[in-house]
């Protein structure tokens, strides 16, 4: 139930085809499968833009390497040695094609901060060491929301996405345990605000990305113990219904609550639910 261990990838090519399947390894390092660690593949953003690279990290190395996703060929080693930086967490912004990476020290895991890499030349635009937490990059590309957990509590650091790397904004703190978040089409504006679950409390957090604005939503049940979430996810996910899409998802101990995200209120529950723990939205294409 834990991500631990050593890994290899092995690849289904034409998954989608009804014929039979077999795997295959991306080409070997030095003669050899390597031992992986992470690997970091860019989603489908608003923007339709498709990156053609993932990256993939190696057991306690500093650095990445460069993957191409369609003859799953290595293209090129980045060595993030001199900014002290296993990658623990990667985001990509089609927007100005940046990729950011939240790191830790090899071994210990303490954190290292934050890197910014240029996505075609894979050379570091930017380092904030002092900047702790998992990036999130919202799907219009235009944010960055990096949730520092802290001992304190959390804050919520917003930047803005520019030509020249990474603007800082502003950033909220909270005594809300953050479990996961979400971002929502913004009702003011035409970029996302930002949903987020809580590990222990029966509420979730909305933030107005562009004013700061903080509200809670109320009575969305108590969420699953922690010690129940597998594979280093959060013990309560919360998931949108996308660009086009009202409601928001999220599942409690033993029901699975649906969110207004226009009037931010409960619309409906469904109950006997035992530790539901992945939500999927299915989008419908009328022919």
């Amino acid at each position: 139930t834990r991500d631990q261990g050593v890994k290899t990838i092995q690849v289904i090519r034409d998954a989608c085809q009804k014929r039979k399947h077999h795997t295959v390894h991306p080409e070997p390092i030095d003669g050899q499968f390597d031992l992986v660690r992470g690997l970091f593949m860019p989603p489908v953003e608003d923007m339709l833009h498709s990156f053609k690279y993932g990256y993939v990290s190696h057991t306690n190395q500093r650095g990445l390497y460069k993957l191409d996703l369609g003859n799953m060929r290595y293209v090129r080693s980045i060595d993030l040695a001199p900014y002290n930086c296993v990658p623990k967490n990667m985001q990509f912004s089609a927007l100005y094609g940046l990729v950011v990476v939240e790191c830790e020290e090899a071994i210990t895991g303490r954190p290292t901060g934050q890197l910014v890499l240029d996505a075609l030349t894979d050379s570091v635009i930017s380092q904030k060491p002092e900047l702790i937490g998992q990036p999130y990059v919202a799907p219009d590309s235009r944010a960055v929301v990096t949730i520092d957990r802290g001992s304190e509590g959390v804050t919520i650091v917003i930047q803005e996405i520019t030509d020249s790397g990474l603007k800082f904004l502003f950033d909220v703190k909270t005594t809300l345990n953050i479990s996961d978040v979400t971002f929502y089409p913004s009702q003011t504006t035409h970029g996302y605000d930002l949903y987020a679950s809580a590990v222990d409390k029966e509420d979730i957090l909305f933030l107005n990305l562009l004013t700061g604005k903080v509200e809670m939503i109320t009575g969305v049940g108590k969420a699953m113990e922690p010690t129940l979430a597998q594979w280093g996810n959060p013990n309560r996910v919360i998931e949108a219904s996308g660009v086009f899409g009202h409601f928001m998802v999220t599942p409690a101990n033993e029901a699975l609550f649906v969110v207004n995200g226009e009037s931010r209120t409960v619309n409906c529950e469904i109950g006997g639910l035992v530790h539901p723990r992945a939500v999927v939205w299915v989008t419908m294409h009328l022919q």
